[in-house]
């Protein structure tokens, strides 16, 4: 495991931040020479600390107004990995996460509108071989999300 001290930190905070900063205007945030800055997000990248760069859109923009998390309780006859592969091709599904407690399963979804969230649930996650259950939960507001 990388060891991260306090200045690989700023600069992963400022990357967070605003991913299109220059290394120069990182340097500049955390108090380093340029080179130095470059050196270390090099390193960050290539350890593994840093595993890529995009951009982050409104998903309310690009037309999708619904935003839920589904619970999924997995028939034990399935691993859970076998599920959750599955879970990753199904469109309208942004993340997939192997959970502990009453459920197996979370999965993230985006969709158009209620309408679209329904097929995407009753006609695609419902369906899918070793699926025993499914509890939907929407996302009222967003209050923080770093990704």
């Amino acid at each position: 495991m990388t060891k991260l001290d306090e200045q690989d930190r700023l600069i992963i905070a400022a990357l967070q931040e605003n991913g299109r900063l220059s290394n120069m205007e990182i340097a500049n945030r955390v108090n380093l020479s340029h080179s130095s800055c470059s050196r270390r997000i090099a390193r960050l990248e290539k350890d593994g600390v840093i595993v890529g760069y995009r951009a982050l859109t409104d998903r309310r923009k690009l037309g999708y107004t619904v935003h839920a998390f589904c619970e999924i309780v997995r028939d034990p006859s399935i691993s859970w990995a076998e599920l959750a592969e599955q879970m990753k091709d199904i469109e309208g599904v942004v993340s997939v996460y192997a959970v502990s407690g009453s459920v197996d399963i979370m999965v993230e979804i985006v969709a158009e509108d209620m309408p679209h969230y329904s097929e995407v649930v009753l006609q695609n996650l419902s369906c899918t071989p070793g699926v025993s259950a499914v509890q939907s939960t929407f996302v009222l507001a967003e209050i923080k999300s770093l990704y």
